[in-house]
């Protein structure tokens, strides 16, 4: 069995397609931005361009340390103790998320597999991806482009049966746009869909060292965010044209419901089935790099092998997805608090003080730490 190495490297296009996995993940799964109502899928739009704004950051301290990690060049930049404690910080984080989002999936597993306990379909899900991250991220890369283009196509297909479906897509029930002004717009972007799904980016930083060509790494990882933002606002335009805004905020799963109203014919119909397993694939690919990016910075903090880390780690993820809520409803309300709370520091605040610093160190002359 191949196991992992340090010289793994993956290409642009297995980045791209990672990306997408990543942003589309959960972000299509749940009610996404419904606090501004008919206009939810312009706030899509906002936190993409804040999530580009992020990825900046991101992509300027990648090419300043291109052979370091983020907890590599925290230390650079802030000190050995420093940047040993923020790694430990950044570990507990990327584990909640992976948690977050494994929980997301049980919880649309739960609903089809209602007499199977929650515990049984995590340990199934968290297996796959404890196996994802023995094979290493080279491995996750080829899949994740595989898979990637059968979405694509899938994608393709579910949008044309959903269009020709007799009165399912109603436009007029997006209107009237900016009914309310942009307050809500713009509130609904600072409590959910900058940080959700685009500043969870910084999972990219423990990849982006992995890529066989670094130069491209801005403009790939730029052009997924685009990607994928205008696809998660399409879904979500969609689901309100098909739903209406007092279902969509009702709805759990808004996509599984949008899929059952599918009908063509006599013959095309119930399409949740097949919905969800696209969805809970993508889930896997969100959880398998959260999980990664945890994996790698544990790995480069104790200087411990990473095929030492993999079950300590899937296994405190999973029991972390069964206990961070009792129910959905309290799973989601902890995310909103999360995503206004905590998201912000990890994606936004000290990456950013991580660029101010080494602009300031770099202005003063400081010469670059010699790169592991």
């Amino acid at each position: 069995m191949k196991r992992m190495t340090k010289n793994e490297k993956i290409t642009p296009f297995q980045l791209f397609s990672l990306i997408m996995l990543f942003e589309l993940g959960t972000s299509i799964m749940v009610p996404l931005g419904v606090d501004a109502k008919q206009d939810a899928w312009m706030t899509i739009l906002i936190g993409m361009a804040c999530g580009i704004l992020m990825f900046s950051i991101y992509a300027y301290l990648f090419n300043r340390y291109p052979k370091l990690l983020l907890t590599g060049y925290m230390s650079v930049i802030f000190g050995k103790v420093l940047g040993f404690i923020l790694g430990i910080a950044y570990v507990l984080f990327f584990i909640y998320g992976a948690a977050r989002d494994l929980r997301d999936g049980l919880e649309l597993l739960a609903l089809f597999y209602d007499v199977t306990p929650i515990f049984v379909l995590g340990i199934l899900m968290i297996g796959a991806v404890g196996y994802a991250l023995f094979m290493g991220i080279e491995t996750l890369g080829r899949t994740g482009e595989i898979y990637f283009i059968a979405l694509f196509l899938s994608g393709i297909t579910w949008l044309l049966l959903l269009l020709f479906s007799p009165d399912t897509v109603k436009i007029n029930q997006v209107m009237p746009i900016l009914e309310n002004g942009w307050m809500p717009v713009f509130k609904t972007v600072y409590e959910q869909t900058a940080m959700f799904p685009f500043g969870e980016m910084i999972c990219f930083s423990f990849v982006l060292p992995f890529l066989n060509n670094a130069k491209t790494g801005y403009k790939v990882g730029l052009t997924a965010i685009l990607a994928s933002g205008i696809i998660i606002a399409l879904v979500v335009f969609l689901e309100i044209s098909v739903l209406g805004v007092s279902k969509l905020q009702m709805s759990t799963f808004p996509l599984l419901s949008m899929t059952q109203r599918i009908r063509v014919g006599d013959f095309i119909q119930r399409l949740d089935a097949i919905a969800v397993a696209g969805v809970i694939v993508n889930d896997f690919f969100k959880v398998a790099i959260f999980s990664y990016a945890a994996l790698s910075g544990s790995s480069d903090l104790f200087k411990v092998s990473k095929n030492k880390l993999v079950i300590p780690i899937v296994l405190i993820a999973l029991l972390a997805s069964l206990f961070i809520a009792r129910n959905v409803v309290a799973h989601f309300e902890q995310g909103k608090f999360a995503l206004t709370n905590i998201f912000p520091i990890f994606a936004v605040a000290i990456p950013f003080l991580l660029m101010m610093t080494d602009l300031i160190r770099k202005g003063l002359g400081y010469d670059k730490q010699r790169q592991r």
